[in-house]
């Protein structure tokens, strides 16, 4: 005699659908998730930089003229100029997402996007007066 096995102890096979490694590059919303993901990268970069040069401030003048001298070379100005394109690509995508996941009442998704750009300019101000009064 056959001994009887349950479905539960079967094997059963999930079907897979092949997904191309190119699968975000077929809709203009998922290209743009994907930067944003990448972009993520970027601000951490940025971040390392913000670090090191407040290491090289706090050991004195002359290792911070140093590393200024560094980031006055046509390489790192390009490196920043990558960095910030993808910072503000980062900035831009999360104002556009935060009303839809912050919006409710009594503010809409498009109000609480409004805000954050008019916090954006605010700082963005005050910072640029902090920066050329002193």
């Amino acid at each position: 005699m056959k001994a009887h096995t349950s479905p539960i102890s079967e094997v059963t096979k999930t079907y897979r659908r092949p997904i191309p490694c190119s699968w975000w590059l077929k809709k203009g919303s998922y290209f743009i998730f994907m930067m944003r993901e990448l972009s993520s990268v970027f601000v951490a970069l940025y971040s390392i930089f913000l670090i090191i040069q407040f290491c090289a401030i706090s050991e004195g003048p002359d290792k911070y003229n140093a590393w200024l001298s560094i980031f006055q070379s046509w390489w790192m100005i390009l490196i920043h100029i990558i960095i910030g394109a993808f910072v503000l690509l980062h900035m831009i995508t999360w104002f556009r997402i935060s009303g839809r996941i912050f919006g409710a009442k009594p503010l809409t998704p498009g109000m609480v996007t409004a805000v954050n750009y008019m916090v954006w300019v605010v700082v963005s101000i005050v910072i640029i007066c902090f920066v050329t009064l002193f």
